[in-house]
């Protein structure tokens, strides 16, 4: 576990803020790395409609879904784990958090949607603080796939991404499963 000011916070909940960010801010990115519209105002006021008390995690689940297809077309789909397809007990753990039980987070994301520079400044927290070297686009491996439930691991996917948006090079950062105990 990880320290979010002052409290501890699982895995899968840093997982979970880790993805609203990166699909809010690869929604309002020029050129958009994605083609939804899920997350942002207006998106989030129809899905009300549709979804009244669940609106936000259908947002999420629907954003989620183009971005797991551009990271698979980036990095592939055997033999790794990325944001949007982690190990499936990370993923199960993710899918049990309740909205109400990080509503001050999700109030916080809506009041930044569509603006890239704010929703940069709530995912710099999150980052690991490495400075990184590589500012290349494409795939980038962070590790490995027993490092992918790790809230260390999800910080330096978060720097990724940050330098990533901040640098407008779509970028996407992956683990890599280990082969009989080797790198693969």
């Amino acid at each position: 576990m990880s320290k979010d000011k002052g409290i501890q916070i699982s895995p899968a909940l840093f997982a979970s803020r880790l993805r609203a960010l990166v699909l809010a801010l690869g929604e309002s990115a020029l050129p958009a790395w994605w083609k939804t519209e899920f997350m942002n105002e207006t998106g989030l006021r129809f899905l009300e409609r549709l979804y009244p008390r669940s609106s936000f995690r259908a947002a999420v689940h629907a954003a989620g879904k183009a971005a797991c297809e551009i990271h698979d077309r980036a990095v592939g789909r055997v033999g790794v784990y990325h944001l949007f397809r982690l190990p499936e007990s990370l993923e199960v753990d993710v899918y049990s958090i309740q909205p109400s039980t990080d509503e001050g987070f999700i109030e916080s994301l809506r009041s930044c949607l569509g603006q890239q520079d704010k929703l940069l400044d709530m995912l710099t927290p999150l980052c690991d603080g490495e400075e990184l070297k590589n500012n290349a686009a494409g795939p980038r491996r962070i590790g490995t796939d027993s490092d992918a439930a790790t809230v260390e691991a999800l910080g330096r996917a978060a720097s990724v991404y940050h330098q990533a948006f901040n640098l407008g090079k779509p970028t996407f950062p992956y683990f890599a499963a280990e082969q009989n105990g080797i790198d693969g």
